[in-house]
């Protein structure tokens, strides 16, 4: 009996020990504040990838800017300045996830663009679905930048599509569907 309570304690520790992650010389990788400031801002996808993504939501400093794009979904950051809003858009084959690391807003959606009768408070931690075919828009109205990412199914944005402002997205997006 005792030799069993041992070996069940000891499972995890080896799981736990392999899950800490080595370097290619066997050392313990470390997270470190020095690691975590190694964040890119690039497309890392279709590859496997791996990420805080918290991290990567809020140091973000851009509009949008895509971080994993695959065959069939994509994951975007966005800063979205206080005031400023996504913009009022439907995707008529996507459904779309967005999650809230900073700040605070008003999430509209409804079946056409001049009848956006839902309305949500959401602030930090909190998951917004958006069913293909909702036109639907997210205000930012606190004095500090949203922070949000964003997942899309399919993938809406080119692989590696970088939008600095909101205006550069709305016409990359007009671009992209002839409007």
């Amino acid at each position: 009996m005792k030799k069993e309570i041992l070996l069940t304690a000891f499972i995890p520790l080896l799981f736990l020990a392999d899950c800490t992650g080595t370097t290619d010389q066997g050392q313990a990788a470390e997270t470190t504040p020095e690691t975590t400031a190694q964040v890119e801002f690039k497309d890392f996808g279709p590859e496997p990838f791996v990420f805080d993504i918290e991290e990567y939501t809020t140091r973000n400093e851009t509009y949008r800017t895509a971080i994993w794009t695959g065959k069939y979904m994509q994951m975007t950051v966005m800063s979205i300045p206080a005031g400023g809003d996504i913009g009022l858009e439907m995707h008529p084959d996507i459904d779309q996830f967005l999650r809230v690391e900073a700040g605070t807003g008003i999430m509209m959606m409804g079946d056409t663009e001049d009848n956006l009768d839902f309305e949500a408070r959401v602030e930090h931690d909190f998951a917004i679905f958006i069913p293909a075919g909702k036109w639907h828009n997210l205000v930012n109205d606190s004095d500090e930048p949203l922070k949000v990412y964003s997942i899309y199914a399919p993938g809406e944005h080119p692989h590696g599509t970088v939008h600095q402002t909101q205006a550069e997205g709305i016409a990359a997006h007009e671009a992209a569907h002839g409007h």
